[in-house]
């Protein structure tokens, strides 16, 4: 049986879903918020994943969309539906529930720690790959691991502000 190995392209493509899917999630928290300050956070965070995706994207440019996987596995299939259905329910389960999520939250130290979270989930999702990506791609995932930890970075740094 040969090893599932995915290329660049395919996690680039579930990388912009989770951006996407942040980016819903942020536009329609700001929509929602009450407060100008927590508002101007999610603004600030759906901006930022608005600019991922274009990040992304342009990194997507850069790789081929080559199938490599030799011969026939019937594993193959399966494990790719169940990393693509990972996109959608390991980083941003609810990117509809935003709105709902402006509400709940008390103050804009949570929103941070929200975020916080969910790029702390995505570096984990992301390493996942670093298990199955095709080796000439090991680079593009590491450009996009970078980015992630650049924004975690960013946010850790911004929630010291709310302590």
């Amino acid at each position: 049986m040969s090893s599932v190995k995915f290329t660049g392209s395919e996690v680039i493509e579930m990388a912009l879903k989770i951006e996407e899917n942040g980016l819903k999630f942020y536009t329609d928290a700001f929509k929602a918020a009450k407060d100008e300050t927590t508002k101007a956070l999610f603004k600030r965070l759906a901006i930022e994943e608005g600019h991922h995706i274009k990040i992304f994207a342009d990194m997507k440019e850069l790789v081929s969309d080559e199938y490599v996987s030799q011969g026939f596995d019937p594993y193959i299939t399966e494990a790719s539906e169940y990393l693509r259905s990972m996109a959608d329910s390991e980083v941003f389960k609810s990117p509809e529930d935003g709105g709902k999520f402006a509400g709940e939250i008390a103050n804009p130290a949570e929103v941070l720690d929200f975020a916080i979270g969910m790029e702390k989930d995505s570096l984990v999702f992301y390493g996942e790959y670093e298990k199955v990506i095709v080796e000439k791609d090991r680079p593009v995932l590491a450009a996009l691991i970078k980015q992630e930890e650049e924004h975690l970075e960013t946010l850790i740094e911004l929630r010291k502000e709310y302590s």
